[in-house]
């Protein structure tokens, strides 16, 4: 017990001294060693019997910052894409949902891909979409709904 307190003790002094435990810094220093991680490990990528399967790695698509709202008559969807340029954008729209795939260009490419349901019927042809920035708003209008009196 003595032994498990000392090394507690121990570790707190190390800590409380220590000029690197700022969280700010480990953060921007994590971040820096897994860029450098992901540009390093493209070489590094073999299959079984030791041949080299791609020179760069293909990291998985990640869900943009976004905000949707709709209501009977129009879907609008606000993302955030940072790092994309307006031809690396990929949008398609369906009468029940719309899709976006967007690769921002860095040494690797970095993907975004998100896909959102409408509640009622798009009318893709009516699609309107703005990009500034890094702001991507998509205004699509929605095909009017009829209501029928039961008598």
């Amino acid at each position: 017990m003595d032994s498990h307190a000392s090394k507690d003790k121990h570790l707190k002094d190390i800590v409380e001294k220590s000029q690197y435990w700022d969280v700010e810094d480990m953060m921007r220093n994590l971040d820096r060693e897994m860029a450098q991680l992901e540009r390093g490990l493209g070489h590094m990528i073999w299959d079984m019997d030791e041949h080299r399967v791609t020179a760069c790695l293909r990291p998985l698509p990640i869900t943009p910052t976004f905000e949707v709202s709709e209501n009977d008559k129009e879907f609008k969807l606000k993302l955030r894409l940072p790092g994309v340029s307006r031809d690396d954008i990929g949008l398609t729209i369906n009468k029940d949902s719309v899709e976006l795939f967007a690769c921002a260009r860095e040494a690797v490419c970095r993907p975004y891909y998100i896909s959102v349901d409408a509640r009622g019927t798009l009318l893709p042809e009516s699609a309107h979409a703005k990009f500034s920035g890094n702001d991507f708003e998509l205004r699509v209008a929605k095909a009017k709904t009829k209501r029928l009196k039961i008598k």
